[in-house]
């Protein structure tokens, strides 16, 4: 997205001007798997709440966004987008990879020069940048580091990269994965491996909550997993003291279950065993009812509500969907995304230490970061 920007518009560069230097075979691959490789671009609510890290950075980042419009933007390239109910954007298509194509083509058509198969090992500024790869030198007047984070290493983005940001004195903020799923105790959930409901998930740390999610919880082998479970993981880090709390049925308070309840412990066909039964998968219930020592309408009903988990842990980061973490913000500019420590270098997207909600935030945030540090270059070569 910077190159498209850089070869775009008011001071267009020259496609000659312009190079991608790309670890993998294939500029784009982690893209290409945004959404479930359905392309979740975007999200119609882009604010402050969906986004962790400095928040003077954040709140200069969402203003800037706003005034760039991602979807017009990606509709002038040829993108068009649709919104779904719960206001992530997809392309019309609603595949990824056709969305790496169309941005490939255009670059292509730009002459902008792309070079795959190289990992840049070094940097450091002479007269001008140079870049060491394994196998060649490359000279910049301006470099921007798009690496990515620590997650998906089938992509290239492991983390080494970190170190060219370090080089010049960045400093790089604790590592962790999120948007992924979660280890917990599993005595309470044997036997439900594979089932799924709708609850609200509370991340709890130090017996106080932290972040909740209403949605889809899997149960698993290891732990939980789902939509609810991935939004709140990003407050988690499998330290002592977190659990996850469950409310089933949030659609109903826990008062209202419990009227339910009594009616039905108050029939005389109904066991108490089997009071859970067409209310939840008959399984799940089993499992509520285990931490019970009384059944009664008010023991169920809150065991219901508060069924909570003692987090162990995540799968890491090769499952996770985005790094939390990463190059601080304190020496970057909101405004352009250039180090304050070094003229002519730039940072975006997910190497510098801001991540979003499950959703399409991480991907606006990597797109508008680098249409905002092309910006910034532009401006730089017309003085």
């Amino acid at each position: 997205m910077t190159a498209v920007e850089l070869l775009s518009g008011d001071n267009a560069l020259l496609g000659s001007e312009v190079i991608i230097i790309e670890k993998t075979d294939r500029v784009g691959k982690k893209l290409a798997s945004t959404g479930n490789g359905q392309g979740n671009l975007t999200n119609e609510n882009i604010s402050c709440e969906f986004y962790r890290g400095d928040k003077y950075f954040i709140d200069e980042f969402i203003a800037l966004a706003h005034k760039t419009d991602i979807k017009e933007y990606l509709y002038s390239l040829g993108i068009p987008l649709c919104t779904l109910k719960d206001g992530k954007m997809y392309p019309l298509s609603r595949q990824a990879s056709a969305v790496v194509d169309v941005l490939r083509a255009y670059l292509d058509s730009k002459g902008c020069v792309t070079v795959t198969g190289e990992c840049v090992k070094q940097i450091f500024k002479q007269e001008n940048f140079v870049l060491n790869t394994e196998n060649n030198c490359f000279y910049a007047q301006t470099v921007v580091l798009a690496f990515g984070g620590s997650v998906a290493k089938q992509f290239g983005t492991d983390g080494t990269s970190y170190n060219l940001a370090k080089d010049f004195g960045h400093k790089i903020t604790k590592l962790y994965p999120s948007l992924v799923q979660l280890k917990t105790q599993t005595d309470l959930i044997k036997g439900l491996k594979g089932l799924k409901e709708i609850a609200k998930v509370t991340a709890i740390k130090n017996g106080r909550p932290v972040a909740s999610s209403t949605g889809d919880i899997l149960f698993t082998e290891y732990g939980v997993s789902g939509s609810s479970v991935f939004q709140v993981s990003a407050y988690l880090n499998g330290e002592d003291g977190e659990s996850l709390k469950i409310e089933f049925l949030p659609d109903l308070s826990q008062k209202d279950v419990t009227v339910m309840l009594k009616k039905r412990l108050d029939c005389n066909f109904m066991s108490p065993n089997d009071v859970l039964c067409c209310m939840l998968n008959k399984r799940v219930g089993q499992a509520i009812l285990k931490t019970v020592k009384t059944i009664t309408a008010e023991t169920v009903s809150y065991a219901l509500k508060n069924f909570t988990l003692k987090v162990t842990g995540n799968l890491g980061f090769n499952y996770a969907q985005v790094t939390k973490g990463g190059v601080s913000t304190e020496f970057i500019n909101p405004k352009t995304f250039e180090s304050k420590l070094q003229k002519g270098l730039y940072v975006i997207g997910e190497a510098l230490d801001v991540d979003g909600d499950c959703g399409g935030y991480n991907v606006t945030f990597a797109f508008v970061s680098g249409i905002l540090s092309a910006r910034g270059i532009k401006a730089t070569c017309t003085k």
